[in-house]
């Protein structure tokens, strides 16, 4: 069983977040990339600075709805950091709404790849690939993204799965399968 402490490790692992482990006696240890990492996160600086122009192309597409000025300001963060995914997932936010679905997906593809481990991201990621794949027509795909989307924990995600009836079928299963080895609580 792991405690809290180990959770908010777990997840800064996972996220990349390492702000709230400050706190943490292990907190320079879980700050480190570990040496299996295919896509180690940029140092908390560099993040800084990425998360800072993050925002400005928020701020370009939201309040100047500019959707090429924040298509421009995203992709600077490649310049700085080429497997920065949450760039990915956001840039393709921008090229679903100028209605460049393809290259949405591609950068949907790579936000998956380089934000493997980060739920937070992942479960945004297939979530709106699913959304572009049913889009393009590629309703297998877009179940299947729906249900990585559900299982990383997307709301939307998780209703559209109970709205597919195999999903339920299978999510039932797994749900049957999963109690039969869940330990029991008094051991």
């Amino acid at each position: 069983m792991s405690n809290a402490r180990d959770d908010k490790i777990l997840d800064a692992i996972f996220s990349g977040d390492y702000s709230n482990l400050a706190d943490s006696p292990d907190a320079a240890a879980a700050a480190k990339p570990t040496p299996a990492a295919k896509y180690p996160p940029p140092n908390e600086h560099l993040l800084q600075q990425l998360k800072a122009i993050e925002e400005e192309a928020v701020q370009a597409a939201e309040t100047e709805k500019d959707l090429q000025k924040a298509f421009d300001t995203l992709s600077n963060c490649f310049i700085l950091w080429p497997t920065y995914a949450s760039a990915y997932n956001n840039r393709a936010q921008v090229l679903r709404l100028l209605g460049r679905n393809e290259e949405a997906q591609k950068d949907l593809d790579l936000a998956i790849e380089y934000g493997d481990g980060n739920p937070a991201l992942l479960k945004q990621a297939y979530t709106q690939r699913a959304v572009v794949k049913k889009a393009l027509g590629d309703l297998d795909g877009s179940d299947r993204d729906f249900g990585m989307g559900a299982k990383y924990g997307n709301d939307v995600a998780k209703a559209m799965v109970k709205e597919n009836p195999y999903a339920k079928m299978c999510s039932a299963i797994v749900t049957e399968v999963m109690a039969k080895y869940q330990p029991n609580a008094s051991s």
